[in-house]
């Protein structure tokens, strides 16, 4: 432990630190009350409620598994935010996938505006894409999907409604306009070849995109800037769809959780410390996503940062040095955590480097730097944990364990944090014990625009 390793006089920062410890760690204990409480939320958000849900459990009106063994060719249109993505994606079988695709950027203007410019700019991105493959052929239209990294109801597979633009997005007049009849209507105004066949949210379609290659996937997890996850449910546990499915062949539905509002309007269902209570004070949702601001990468470096301000106002950090930096917030990025992590030199020279060459601070010491380091550790730990918990609530539901699943996982905090994806396992393995090894998680790359594709597939399969 860090704390073990400061000089023998600095009794108060040790102190800090123990306190730190025992405020941030969960025991096995907790992620299991966790996990229950989840269970129960998400439970509630399947009966009857949408977006006024903490937990609203929406339903994709994707009925169907990939077989793996499917061929053809498909669009993949992916609005996850700052960019879009367009993929051609083509299906070998075998579970077997081959993608080309472009990146757009998404300028600011079109992001805070009305919801025409942004779907015109849309639909200049698939023209600009197909001229890049070479296919447009209006005898053979290709069928698209479309992947939204926000909140979908949905009536149908292409019946799509953002119910609300997250992140920094304010959208105007997409009230209740079905993003694919609208994307449709500007394909067709400029004569592109492409029918919309379906929508789909970003975690939907990474359960799609690893299903086709991996039959038993239950779920998958989203851990980047923000969290989601989505998973296979029994239709006959979908109480709000009662006598809204007319086939009686359906037996599953992908539900996307939208866990991150997981402790919204119940805070203390999820162990608090001051630090969070501040963050989700100050930002711009307050009181809303509580889970996703403990466990997301734009919210990460914030908590760490709080703490290093509240410990140098104590004296215990810099020497009470301040830094204009230091006390901006969202100025100490996750990018700087996964960094200070990974620093294994002696005198934590990169950690170094970042304390006083990018907040400038103006001089550190190595305790302060081990302490630092030790900080970003059980802010990262809690947050892998916390993601465990969330993992276990979707296994325990479903009873995946007893016939063995796997779990599709993206994100830049589960890929390139260090140790996210150890601690998230170790968190399992405590809560499982054996029956861990049961449990196969494999990363997702694409999983966005190749899961619209494969939703575009289905659909197309469906009407045919």
């Amino acid at each position: 432990m860090i704390a073990a390793n400061l000089v023998a006089d600095d009794k108060a920062k040790k102190e800090a630190i123990q306190d730190l410890e025992s405020k941030f760690d969960l025991s096995t204990d907790q992620l299991r009350k966790l996990s229950l409480l989840l269970q129960n939320e998400m439970k509630y958000g399947l009966k009857k409620c949408d977006i006024e849900c903490n937990v609203p459990m929406l339903p994709s009106w994707v009925f169907s598994h990939p077989t793996g063994q499917e061929q053809g060719e498909y669009i993949g249109l992916d609005l996850s935010g700052s960019n879009i993505r367009v993929y051609l994606v083509t299906l070998h079988g075998q579970g077997r996938i081959a993608t080309r695709q472009l990146k757009y950027a998404v300028r600011n203007n079109l992001k805070h505006g009305p919801i025409g410019n942004l779907i015109d700019f849309m639909a200049e991105c698939v023209d600009s894409f197909l001229t890049f493959v070479n296919k447009g052929d209006s005898r053979n239209p290709l069928h698209m999907g479309l992947c939204i990294a926000f909140p979908l109801r949905q009536s149908a597979i292409n019946n799509a409604y953002v119910l609300q633009w997250t992140k920094d997005f304010t959208i105007t007049g997409a009230d209740n306009k079905n993003i694919v009849e609208l994307l449709q209507t500007a394909l067709r105004k400029r004569d592109i070849p492409v029918i919309v066949k379906a929508a789909v949210n970003g975690a939907a379609g990474s359960l799609l995109a690893h299903s086709y290659r991996s039959l038993d996937t239950l779920l998958s997890c989203t851990v980047s800037s923000g969290t989601n996850a989505a998973y296979w449910e029994k239709l006959e546990n979908v109480g709000k769809l009662k006598n809204k499915v007319q086939s009686e062949e359906e037996t599953e539905m992908i539900v996307t959780t939208e866990w991150g509002g997981f402790g919204d309007t119940k805070s203390e269902t999820i162990p608090h410390t001051f630090y969070d209570i501040r963050v989700n004070r100050q930002s711009v949702n307050p009181g809303v996503h509580v889970f996703e601001k403990m466990v997301a990468g734009l919210y990460l470096g914030e908590i760490v940062r709080l703490i290093l301000v509240d410990l140098t106002d104590r004296r215990l950090l810099f020497d009470a040095q301040y830094s204009a930096e230091m006390n901006t917030a969202y100025q100490f990025e996750s990018t700087y955590m996964s960094a200070i992590e990974s620093d294994e030199t002696p005198e934590l020279e990169s950690t170094k480097h970042l304390l006083e060459n990018v907040m400038n601070i103006e001089s550190t010491t190595l305790t302060d730097r081990q302490m630092v380091k030790r900080i970003c550790e059980m802010v990262g730990k809690r947050a892998a944990r916390l993601i465990a918990a969330g993992m276990s609530a979707i296994i325990s539901k479903r009873n995946a364990l007893e016939v063995g699943l796997s779990i599709s996982v993206e994100g830049t905090i589960y890929e390139f944090y260090p140790n996210f994806p150890d601690r998230v396992n170790t968190a399992l393995q405590e809560l499982y014990g054996e029956n861990f090894e049961r449990i196969n998680i494999g990363i997702t790359r694409d999983g966005n625009g190749i899961g619209a594709a494969l939703a575009a597939m289905i659909a197309t399969t469906k009407s045919a």
